[in-house]
């Protein structure tokens, strides 16, 4: 907000000292010129500076990868006595990740009085990281206030909505994530289907992921069709989305080897 009220007040100086000097015309032109080059430079100076905290939670989240690898590792090489001790220590590498990550976002909250629309940007950020940590009501606090672009926070979205019975989420769908095309419309689409099969309503699934097929090629796109159409309902399954589907945690993966099990990056 302080930044628009910058720009604001940057532009209208400059309009009036121009409109004095050489006349409305040019005082308009001067005063548009004068907020787009300030907004350029404003931009470019934030832009930066997010990108420098944003390097030191990908480095954290790096790190984390790396030690759960070569965790995994050591377990190929000597597998553990107890499978689900093993998940344990690797969740917890990863979710001592998250929450440092988490811990490094709150210092964006400085940048927050010079764009509005950053506010909605971390927001989007810490709603698939507190997803992560299943802190779910976190997750519903913030979805309002976060900017619902990408297909993971629209399927987070499609996922809690369905979890708190929302009587919304067919309209949500329509309006928000019909639009996308190509891997992100299958992805999409497919957990929608998902949702509306577990709620009894396979024609709105298969009617989904034709819309979807319109625009990909995606294999489960095209095999989960299939099983619709010939009336295998029960056989629909979004395994093949991997990981992208399992954070979800709308299902757990019927067979995965401890890699599997834990990656989450």
């Amino acid at each position: 907000m302080l930044g628009l009220i910058i720009l604001l007040v940057i532009g209208s100086v400059s309009g009036y000292f121009s409109t004095k000097a050489w006349g409305t015309g040019w005082g308009i032109t001067c005063a548009i010129a004068a907020f787009l080059l300030a907004y350029l430079i404003l931009s470019l100076i934030l832009r930066s500076l997010v990108m420098r905290r944003q390097m030191v939670i990908q480095n954290i989240m790096q790190d984390a990868q790396n030690k759960v690898n070569r965790q995994l590792e050591m377990f190929n090489r000597r597998p553990p006595s107890s499978v689900n001790a093993a998940r344990q220590m690797l969740e917890k590498i990863q979710f001592d990740a998250i929450r440092k990550a988490l811990a490094e976002l709150e210092g964006f909250k400085k940048f927050y009085i010079w764009s509005v629309m950053l506010v909605r940007q971390i927001n989007t950020m810490k709603i698939q990281l507190h997803y992560q940590l299943r802190e779910y009501s976190k997750v519903d606090e913030l979805l309002p206030k976060a900017l619902l672009f990408d297909p993971q926070s629209l399927a987070i979205k499609l996922a809690r909505m369905y979890k708190n019975n929302d009587p919304k989420l067919d309209k949500f769908y329509k309006f928000k994530c019909s639009r996308l095309k190509g891997e992100n419309g299958a992805f999409v689409a497919s957990v929608y289907a998902w949702i509306k099969i577990k709620q009894s309503e396979p024609e709105k699934a298969l009617e989904a992921l034709r819309a979807a097929a319109k625009t990909s090629d995606h294999m489960v796109l095209r095999e989960n069709i299939d099983r619709l159409v010939n009336g295998k309902i029960k056989h629909y399954s979004n395994s093949g989305f991997g990981d992208t589907w399992y954070v979800l945690a709308l299902e757990e993966p019927k067979v995965k080897n401890q890699r599997q099990q834990m990656r989450a990056f």
